[in-house]
């Protein structure tokens, strides 16, 4: 049987046939060449109305999907990768393992109702409206099609574009940033990232239970040992950078300890309350949002040490080669990293002035502690009032910087008992007589007349 289009090419042709209309009425009335109605008039008189009809009617398209492999992904998706996003699980799942393209993929998920956890507001819109009236109305659908439903989280945020940043190289400016939440097991957690601006890589991420300069120490330190020492750093106005109440606006920013650091390593710490103007890791936060809480609760990661494993193994190094732009040796302007790691440890690190008391110790944290020579092992004595840069270093571990030197502190269980001061001979006291007025004192005369 000829379908409508079918059916209307062989009338008109066999009334070019017949003589009833010409080739060119034929052409107007088929959009067709004059090539096109040559052929045509050959079919019809060499098969007739046989050879009107399609070639492929009735066989199998070669490139049809198979329909076992859509279920099977369906169902792989649904059990454990629901909160991936497709590009993500194609990636994670798919790509290497299965003969189907992603657009494929991407347009059998949509046409069975499944969307993605970050899809386009139009699509969530349809989506939410169709699954309700299917639930009101009872109608027959897979259950784990309604716990999705359910349970899909739909982020407002867009894809963004990603384009480097030809006024700034490599180095010349590095932002840092925490987010807080629920990334592994049940406990929230902050995420902290350092992101350089030129090439949008994501050059270090630690986890930690709270936003805290030992987060930030840990992204400077690996920052420095892995690229080397950044022009600038650009952070949020958080009290770990910037001094709120300090009397010198100018100076404000190294009144911290972080800011300080930076100052002994020739780094220019900026700071800002506008999101906008540290925008290269804010993104980075929303991306990491969206995929890695995903992978550590695929991945069974459930401590912190096995999240922050992960992260710098696996995750920021796959995103690096997916996102990020190559570095220019040539126009880079991290500078060169010079310091041993132990030297490293000792600038990054905790400073506060104390002085030095008559027996020879420094008083911190309701503690008493020595310095000790850390070539020889030795106890080393200053005389009292004599300065100390007390220090608390990357590891944690307590040192003294004393006359331009540095000294490991030892902590005194019992004070007393190693540093006790010499007494000297206690004198007999003086025993001294009770003076007893006379009876002709004034103070006597003046009880005796109010008597």
């Amino acid at each position: 049987m000829l379908n409508d289009n079918e059916k209307k090419k062989y009338e008109i042709i066999s009334k070019v046939i017949n003589g009833e209309i010409t080739r060119k009425e034929a052409m107007a009335d088929l959009n067709l060449s004059r090539q096109q109605i040559y052929r045509l008039i050959k079919i019809y008189k060499s098969k007739g109305q046989e050879g009107f009809i399609h070639g492929n009617r009735g066989k199998e398209n070669k490139n049809k999907l198979d329909e076992k492999i859509i279920e099977e992904l369906e169902e792989i998706y649904l059990t454990d990768f629901y909160d991936f996003n497709f590009e993500q699980f194609y990636e994670k799942k798919v790509l290497g393992n299965y003969n189907i393209s992603y657009d494929a993929m991407l347009k059998r998920f949509t046409n069975d109702d499944i969307i993605s956890p970050f899809a386009h507001k139009k699509t969530v819109k349809r989506y939410n409206e169709k699954m309700k009236n299917v639930i009101e109305k009872e109608e027959k659908v897979e259950p784990e099609k309604v716990e999705l439903f359910k349970s899909r989280i739909i982020a407002a945020e867009k894809a963004h574009i990603r384009r480097s940043n030809n006024l700034f190289v490599f180095g010349q400016e590095i932002q840092m940033d925490a987010c807080q939440g629920v990334w592994f097991g049940k406990i929230p957690s902050y995420l902290h990232l350092v992101v350089d601006k030129a090439t949008k890589k994501v050059l270090f991420g630690w986890f930690e239970y709270e936003e805290i300069t030992r987060g930030y120490f840990v992204l400077l330190f690996n920052t420095i040992i892995n690229y080397g020492i950044p022009a600038k750093i650009k952070t949020d106005n958080r009290s770990s950078f910037s001094a709120n109440n300090a009397k010198n606006k100018e100076k404000k920013t190294f009144l911290t300890q972080f800011g300080k650091v930076c100052e002994r390593l020739n780094i220019v710490l900026e700071t800002s309350s506008i999101p906008t103007a540290k925008a290269n890791v804010e993104r980075e936060n929303g991306t990491f949002k969206k995929r890695l809480a995903a992978e550590l609760r695929y991945e069974n990661i459930t401590t912190i040490d096995e999240a922050n494993d992960y992260l710098n193994k696996v995750f920021i190094p796959y995103m690096n080669k997916k996102f990020s732009y190559a570095i220019d040796e040539k126009t880079s302007v991290m500078r060169k990293n010079t310091y041993t790691e132990e030297e490293l440890k000792l600038i990054i690190s905790e400073r506060t002035n104390k002085i030095i008391d008559n027996a020879s110790s420094i008083y911190y944290n309701y503690n008493y502690y020595v310095p000790v020579d850390p070539n020889t092992g030795d106890i080393t004595c200053f005389s009292k009032g004599t300065e100390c840069t007390f220090i608390i270093n990357y590891d944690g571990d307590y040192w003294g910087k004393i006359e331009n030197h540095y000294y490991q502190l030892l902590k005194l269980e019992n004070r007393d008992s190693i540093m006790k001061k010499e007494s000297k001979i206690e004198q007999p006291k003086k025993e001294h007589q009770k003076f007893i007025p006379p009876a002709n004192h004034p103070w006597r005369k003046n009880m005796m007349l109010k008597r």
